[in-house]
């Protein structure tokens, strides 16, 4: 006989839940990343980051172009310690042309949803100018948009989380975001830029 769970059930349940079923040994529970709640910024911060993702046309810098920003900032204490993650900008943009069917369904960005959309420049430059480094997920692709679109980025230096560290030796089987957020037995909703950044800053 199945039992129905009450619809009402708190996150102390759920937990309990989820406990009991990790502890028989025969489950594994991923739980969903949650956006960080705004927090002042603590007094010994010693540097701000910025982890950046691009949703974008296709994949040749040549002819593409981003229909979609993300930035993060997140800040570090000397001994590279994350300590703060303050909110999300993110904006899209209309590419100038139909976006490929293909590329539309992997995010959901649409043709509708860009029409007449731009990406605030000025917010741009602010963000990258107030960090010490910017981080991205496979960044000599992110790179490559951000440094044409905003000449900004190409003063700044780049870190990459995906070639960078050795995610192999660490013990994970795949170097992809939802490969890593797995390992450490988390889930989010991949292919639209936030998600993107604040899984890679948790991460």
């Amino acid at each position: 006989m199945s039992q129905q769970f009450p619809i009402d059930m708190g996150d102390r349940d759920l937990e309990e839940i989820a406990a009991l079923l990790e502890s028989s040994g025969r489950f594994r529970v991923l739980r969903r990343l949650a956006e960080p709640a705004p927090a002042p910024v603590p007094a010994d911060l010693f540097r701000r980051g910025l982890f950046v993702d691009v949703e974008t046309t296709g994949l040749d810098a040549g002819k593409d172009t981003v229909i979609e920003l993300a930035m993060v900032p997140f800040g570090y204490r000397a001994d590279g310690e994350i300590v703060w993650v303050g909110q999300a900008y993110s904006g899209l943009r209309d590419p100038g042309f139909p976006i490929p069917e293909a590329v539309s369904r992997l995010p959901g960005i649409t043709d509708a949803a860009v029409k007449g959309m731009s990406i605030d420049a000025a917010t741009v430059e602010a963000a990258a100018r107030a960090c010490a480094v910017v981080v991205a997920h496979n960044c000599a692709f992110d790179r490559t948009f951000c440094e044409r679109l905003w000449p900004v980025f190409r003063d700044k230096p780049w870190a990459c989380s995906l070639k960078e560290i050795d995610w192999s030796a660490e013990g994970f089987e795949g170097a992809k975001l939802g490969q890593s957020a797995a390992g450490f037995g988390s889930y989010f909703d991949s292919h639209r830029a936030a998600d993107d950044c604040y899984a890679g800053v948790e991460i």
